[in-house]
């Protein structure tokens, strides 16, 4: 979940656009993970994963990566709160639809 200076650096990159705020946002990222990892220590598994987590949520805002800051993982704990589960629940009679990025 992004918090507030992730925003504030998106709304940087894009100041004519309306400002975001934290507040505003009711739509959160979910990435799956080996769950065998988690459940012993979730805090060193979210550092093999960190990231690709920050350049996804960076490009879903601006896909220049110039215009991105220097990643590193104190500035991810900075701008993102994360949680973790163990279960997805599909509720849909559909077959998923994979999409893959390279």
């Amino acid at each position: 979940m992004a918090k507030q200076p992730f925003y504030d650096w998106a709304n940087g990159v894009f100041p004519d656009t309306t400002p975001m705020n934290a507040g505003d946002e009711h739509e959160h990222s979910s990435y799956l993970i080996d769950n065998t990892l988690l459940f012993h220590e979730p805090k060193s598994t979210l550092r093999n994963y960190w990231k690709a987590i920050f350049m996804e949520q960076l490009n879903s805002m601006c896909t220049d990566p110039d215009t991105w800051p220097k990643l590193s993982w104190k500035l991810f704990t900075q701008w993102f709160d994360c949680h973790f589960s163990s279960m997805v629940y599909d509720l849909q009679d559909e077959p998923l639809y994979l999409e893959i990025y390279d």
